[in-house]
């Protein structure tokens, strides 16, 4: 634009240069031939000097139209640079968010690391707990194995001590006759074997307890631990002689080591 500005001035210069010229050669005609001018080289003057002025007008509006041009270019020029501007401050805007986004997820991650290593502290924990139980439980086990083979020893000595003892009559007393002996009613059969209590267990909740419980910390047969469990619930221990659940001799050994909680 500029230079199309540079060449129609030139032109210009040039059409005034020319128009300068054409009048000094007029002035030296008209001074060297006096007032009489060739009719031919006046017309040419006049063909000049017109050709001239229309070189002008096109060199005009070729200015104006320039000129209108640069203004909407200048105008394009201050549009694109609030263009710029606003795009500017977008960019800017963005990267403020980004920024935010940034610090709010390493933030975010900085919390959840504290999360994981708590779960993990409580993982150890229990863990640790867990393998307390274990043990604590191993050795109840072994308790419960070693109770048992006392009282399986226990009912073995006793059965052994019960069993009447068959005497041989000797060969040389005369044989007596036979005696038929009256039939007697079958003893009642001795109440089940208790584990005594030492004062140390925790008492067994005979409303809650299962029978395999009942079995291995009281020590009661499977038949009358199955009875106890049918017959609840109890309020009172009593009510397991009351409701014929146990005999009474059972009863005495078991009442210090049992407790009737509700459920």
């Amino acid at each position: 634009m500029l230079r199309r500005t540079d060449e129609n001035t030139g032109r210009i210069r040039v059409w005034r240069y020319g128009m300068w010229g054409a009048s000094l050669l007029c002035s030296a005609v008209l001074f060297l031939g006096g007032c009489v001018v060739a009719k031919g080289k006046y017309e040419t003057a006049v063909a000049d000097m017109e050709a001239a002025r229309m070189e002008l007008e096109r060199s005009r509006m070729q200015n104006e139209s320039l000129t209108e041009e640069n203004e909407n270019l200048r105008a394009d020029h201050q549009t694109a640079a609030f263009d710029l501007e606003n795009l500017s401050a977008e960019i800017q805007q963005i990267k403020a968010g980004q920024e935010r986004e940034r610090n709010l997820l390493a933030t975010r991650e900085a919390q959840l690391q504290r999360d994981r290593q708590t779960m993990v502290n409580k993982l150890q924990e229990v863990q640790q707990v867990h393998q307390t139980l274990k043990s604590q439980n191993r050795a109840l086990r072994d308790t419960v194995r070693r109770y048992q083979k006392e009282l399986e020893e226990a009912r073995k000595a006793k059965v052994k001590r019960m069993a009447p003892k068959i005497v041989k009559p000797k060969k040389s007393a005369p044989e007596a006759p036979p005696v038929v002996a009256k039939k007697s009613s079958p003893e009642p059969a001795p109440p089940p074997v208790a584990v005594p209590f030492n004062g140390t267990a925790t008492p067994v909740n005979i409303n809650t307890s299962s029978a395999n419980d009942l079995v291995l910390f009281l020590g009661l047969t499977k038949e009358l631990a199955d009875k106890v469990v049918s017959n609840r619930p109890y309020r009172l221990r009593g009510e397991l002689v009351s409701k014929q659940v146990v005999p009474k001799a059972t009863f005495d050994v078991i009442k210090d080591r049992i407790t009737a909680a509700p459920q």
